[in-house]
C-alpha cells in the first residue's frame, strides 16, 4: 500500500496534468451569445449608482464606468461623453467574464471640480450598431445620457457612499422636508453643521474627510426629526437604528469558478439564519450568518443540495423573528451578523458550488419599528390612507421613488452580495385580486419590472414568487402580460401529497390526487414549480413527521411516511425544497425563538435517514431522466392497493421508473408496467436496513418481460414495501466510485482513466463504453470536478 506521502504525490500529479485540461474546458464553454451582426438588447445593462469606480466620482476626478453584455456578444464599446457641450468618443475595453456575460470599461478622463458631463454607450456586433442610455436599448442615439455634476453631485447614489478623498456623500429622498442635515459620529452628532442641499425631493451633502466605514449617522429633518437611512447598507437597532457606513466594494470575493446550477437541476434547502444553528452544535445561542458556513457547511455538501434559500434576511424588528417583519430593505439583520460576514457566507457557499436564494418581502412592512412611516414628516412611502396586508402597511408602489426603491434594493443584493435569486414573499397581496380586493394594480407593474431587471442584469438568477394558490400567468414573460417570474412554489403539491401521506395512516389515500399533482396540469414547464411538503409556515403548526405520527414523531410510520413524502418530492418533475432538519426528521416546531433551535444531535441520532436524503438527491442529481423537465408519465395509479408508479427520462436514454406505496403492510407479487424489457436495477429503496427500513425489496434488480400492462409493452413482478419509494433504472448499475476503469478494484491503474474522465463524458465515455461516467464522482456530490482528486486518491488509498 501507498505511503501517506505517496498519495499526496498522485494527487499533485493528478492536479497538474488536469490544470491545461481545464483552461481548455473553460474556453469551450457554452457561450451565450455570439458575434452575429445583431446586438443582444436584452443582455446589455449599466447601473449608474454600481458600475462607476468611485461609485460617486467627485472634484471633476477621472473615473471608470462599465456596462454588461452576453458574452461574445459585442465586437467593440464606445462611450460617448459629453463635457461642457462639447462631445468626445471614448474607447472601451473587455476585461472581465461575468458568468454569462462580459463586463466592457471605459475610463473617463479628469475635468474641472465643477463640470457637468453625460454619457451613453454605442454598443457595436459587427455591422451592426446600437446605443445604450438612461432609458434603455434603441437604434439611434439617445436623447439624454447619464448626468454627472460634479458642483451639485446631484450624480450621487441615494445613501451614503464613501468618496476618494476620504470623505463622504450622504443623499437622502424627502421631498416633505423643508430642512434637512447629516449628523453622525464624524460630526459629533451636531444637527446644524453639516446641512444639506435640495434640489427637488432630493437632499445631498458632501462631507469632508475624515469619514470611515462603520461610523453611525443618522439623517435629520426640519431640525428635530432624526430618521434611520431608508437605503442605510448597515444600521444598528441596539444603538436608536442609528445606520452605519458600509463601503461595499471592501470585501474579497472568491467565488469566481462558481456557475449557478440551470434551473432544473436544483434542489433547495430552506434556512432560517437564527435557528439553524446554535443547539447541541457546540454554539448555545443564536444563529449567525457565518455559522453556516463555518459550523454546517460540510453537512450540506454532504447531503449534496446546491441551492440554499434563507429566510428573510434584512433587517426586521426585533432580534428574533422568522424576518417577515422587515423596517430596511438595503442591509442584513444586525443580529446575525454585518454585511461582511453575510458576504462572506455566501461566497463561501458559492465556493461549494451551492447557490444562494434570498426570501424578500416586499408586500409589506413591519407594523412595529417601522422608520418609513411618515419618514419626512409627510408620508411618502405609503398610501394615505394606507394600505393595509394581514402583516402590515404596504407601500405606495405608484410612486416611482418607492418604485425604486424595491428595484434597487433587489439590484443591490445581486450586485452586492452575489445572491443568486430570490423567493418573493405573497406576491398575491401586491396586486389587486379577489383574495385581496384592497391592493395595488402597480404592484404587477413592479413584479414584472424586478423580473425584467434580474434577467437583464443576472439571467442566470431565479425569481420565485410565493403565489398561494398558484396562477400561471405569475410565471408567464412579462413581454407576454405575465410577471415574469421564473418560478412559484407549487400549492397543489404541498396540499394533496401532504394529504394523502396523513390519509395514509387511516388505509384510504386518494392515489389519483397524487397523480394529477405530479401532471400539474396548466403548467408544462415544471420548472415553474417549487415543490415541497414541508415548508416554514407548515413546520409552525407541526414538523412533517408530526404531524404524522404526534405520538411518537419517529416511529415506523413517522419514518418510513415521511421518507416517502420528501422523496417522491425530490423525484417529481419541478424544483424541490425541503425545510432544515427535515433531513432528520425534525419534531421540534418551527419558529424564531431559542426552543426552535434544530437539534444537531439528531443528525447523529437518526443518521440513517439523513443518508436517505443523500442519497434521493444523489439520485435526483446523478440521473438526467429526474431533472425537472425530463419525461414524465404516471402510468399506473392503483387506489385500491395505495400505490402510483410513473416513468421519467431523458433523451440520453436514461429511463426510471418510480414505484411510490402508502400502503401500511407489505405487497408482493405485483405488476408494474415497465417502458423496456431486460433488467431494471433498484437504486433506491426507502425501507432498505440501511435507511431503518423494514428490508423488504427486490434484491437490487428486476428483470421486465414482454407482458404488456400500464399501457407499457414490458412489465415486472414486484415486491412494494410498506410505505416503500422504489427507483428503477433500466440496464445501468449503480456507480462505483473510483473503479474508472471498471476491472472490479480501485487502484493505480484507474489514474489514467480518472484524468480523462474529468475532462468531459465524451472521451471517457469512448474510451471505456463499459463503465459508467460518474465513477469519478468520488466524493458523491454529484458532479465529476477537481473536488473530486482528493477523495479518489482517498479510495485508492483504502
Amino acid at each position: 500500500m501507498a505511503t501517506v506521502t505517496e498519495f499526496r504525490e498522485i494527487s499533485m500529479r493528478l492536479r497538474a496534468l488536469l490544470c491545461g485540461g481545464l483552461v481548455l474546458w473553460l474556453g469551450l464553454a457554452a457561450r451565450a451569445s455570439g458575434p452575429d451582426n445583431d446586438v443582444e438588447w436584452n443582455g446589455l445593462s449599466h447601473l449608474h449608482w454600481a458600475d462607476r469606480t468611485p461609485l460617486c466620482p467627485i472634484a471633476g476626478e477621472s473615473f471608470t464606468v462599465a456596462m454588461q453584455c452576453y458574452r461574445y456578444d459585442l465586437t467593440g464599446v464606445r462611450l460617448r461623453l459629453t463635457v461642457g457641450g462639447v462631445p468626445q468618443w471614448l474607447d472601451g475595453v473587455w476585461i472581465a467574464n461575468r458568468g454569462p456575460y462580459d463586463v466592457w470599461r471605459v475610463t473617463v478622463p479628469a475635468t474641472s471640480p465643477t463640470a457637468q458631463l453625460s454619457y451613453y454607450f454605442e454598443v457595436t456586433d459587427g455591422t451592426d450598431t446600437d446605443y445604450l442610455g438612461p432609458a434603455g436599448p434603441s437604434d439611434g442615439p439617445p436623447a439624454a445620457g447619464w448626468t454627472l455634476d460634479f458642483a451639485t453631485l446631484s450624480h450621487a447614489p441615494l445613501g451614503a457612499t464613501l468618496t476618494s478623498d476620504g470623505g463622504a456623500v450622504f443623499k437622502v429622498w424627502a421631498p416633505g422636508a423643508t430642512t434637512a442635515s447629516v449628523a453622525g459620529q464624524f460630526n459629533g452628532w451636531s444637527t446644524t453643521s453639516l446641512p444639506m442641499s435640495k434640489s427637488g425631493g432630493f437632499f445631498t451633502r458632501k462631507v469632508a474627510p475624515p469619514v470611515s466605514a462603520n461610523q453611525k449617522y443618522k439623517f435629520v429633518f426640519n431640525g428635530n426629526n432624526w430618521r434611520t437611512d431608508a437605503r442605510a447598507r448597515a444600521m444598528d437597532q441596539g444603538d436608536n437604528g442609528n445606520s452605519i457606513l458600509v463601503n461595499p466594494g471592501a470585501y474579497a470575493w472568491g467565488d469566481g469558478a462558481f456557475q449557478m446550477p440551470a434551473f432544473e437541476e436544483l434542489v433547495i434547502y430552506e434556512l432560517h439564519v437564527g435557528t439553524f444553528s446554535g443547539r447541541n452544535d457546540g454554539l448555545n445561542r443564536a444563529g449567525r450568518f457565518r455559522d453556516i458556513v463555518d459550523r454546517h457547511l460540510d453537512h450540506l455538501l454532504y447531503l449534496g443540495v446546491n441551492a440554499v434559500q434563507l429566510m428573510p434576511v434584512t433587517e426586521f424588528d426585533y432580534h428574533e423573528s422568522w424576518g417577515y417583519n422587515p423596517i430596511l430593505q438595503f442591509g442584513p439583520e444586525g443580529a446575525y451578523g454585518s454585511p461582511a460576514d453575510l458576504k462572506y457566507t455566501i461566497d463561501r457557499l458559492r465556493q461549494h458550488g451551492i447557490a444562494v436564494l434570498l426570501d424578500v418581502v416586499y408586500n409589506h412592512f413591519s407594523p412595529t419599528g417601522n422608520f418609513l412611516w411618515n419618514y419626512d414628516g409627510t408620508q411618502i412611502y405609503f398610501d394615505n390612507p394606507a394600505v393595509g396586508t394581514p402583516w402590515g402597511s404596504q407601500a405606495d408602489f405608484d410612486r416611482w421613488e418607492v418604485a425604486d426603491y424595491f428595484v434597487d434594493a433587489t439590484l443591490l443584493w445581486l450586485e452586492e452580495y452575489r445572491a443568486d435569486g430570490f423567493r418573493m414573499d405573497a406576491t398575491r397581496y401586491m396586486r389587486d385580486n379577489f383574495i385581496f380586493p384592497g391592493g395595488q394594480p402597480s404592484g404587477w407593474a413592479l413584479m414584472q419590472r424586478i423580473n425584467n431587471e434580474i434577467d437583464r442584469r443576472k439571467g442566470q438568477a431565479i425569481s420565485i414568487a410565493e403565489e398561494l394558490p398558484n396562477e400561471p400567468m405569475i410565471t408567464t414573460p412579462a413581454a407576454w402580460g405575465g410577471a415574469g417570474f421564473d418560478s412559484q412554489w407549487h400549492d397543489q403539491w404541498n396540499d394533496d401529497v401532504r394529504q394523502e401521506v396523513f390519509d395514509a395512516a387511516y388505509g384510504d389515500p386518494e392515489m389519483w390526487k397524487i397523480a394529477q399533482a405530479l401532471n400539474a396540469p396548466g403548467y408544462p414547464n415544471k420548472t415553474h414549480l417549487v415543490r415541497y411538503v414541508e415548508g416554514h409556515d407548515e413546520a409552525a403548526y407541526g414538523r412533517l413527521a408530526v404531524a404524522i405520527d404526534s405520538s411518537n414523531p419517529y416511529s415506523k410510520w413517522a419514518q418510513g411516511r415521511s421518507k416517502l413524502a420528501q422523496g417522491l418530492t425530490i423525484l417529481a418533475p419541478g424544483i424541490p425544497m425541503f425545510l432544515q432538519g427535515g433531513e432528520w426528521l425534525e419534531d421540534t416546531p418551527f419558529g424564531s425563538a431559542a426552543g426552535n433551535r434544530i437539534d444537531w444531535s439528531k443528525a447523529v441520532a437518526r443518521a440513517p435517514i439523513v443518508q436517505f436524503f443523500r442519497d434521493v438527491i444523489h439520485v435526483r442529481r446523478t440521473n438526467c431522466g429526474f431533472r425537472s423537465n425530463a419525461g414524465c408519465e404516471v402510468h399506473h395509479v392503483d387506489d385500491f392497493n395505495n400505490i402510483i408508479a410513473f416513468h421519467r427520462w431523458c433523451d440520453s436514454g436514461n429511463d426510471l421508473v418510480v414505484v411510490a406505496s402508502l400502503r401500511n403492510s407489505d405487497i408482493g407479487n405485483y405488476r408494474v408496467g415497465f417502458p423496456q424489457g431486460g433488467v431494471w436495477y433498484e437504486i433506491l429503496n426507502s425501507q432498505a436496513l440501511d435507511y431503518l427500513g423494514n428490508g423488504s425489496g427486490n434484491g437490487g434488480q428486476v428483470t421486465a418481460v414482454a407482458v404488456p400492462y400500464d399501457g407499457m409493452p414490458y412489465s415486472a413482478v414486484l415486491t412494494v414495501p410498506e410505505m416503500g419509494l422504489l427507483v428503477f433504472r433500466h440496464n445501468e448499475p449503480p456507480p462505483r466510485p473510483g473503479d474508472l476503469n471498471c476491472d472490479g478494484a480501485v487502484d493505480f491503474d484507474d489514474i489514467d482513466a480518472f484524468v480523462l474522465a474529468l475532462s468531459g463524458p465524451g472521451g471517457y465515455g469512448a474510451a471505456y463504453p463499459q463503465c459508467r461516467w460518474l465513477n469519478a464522482d468520488c466524493n458523491g456530490d454529484g458532479a465529476v470536478n477537481f473536488d473530486d482528486i482528493d477523495a479518489f486518491v482517498a479510495r485508492i488509498g483504502s
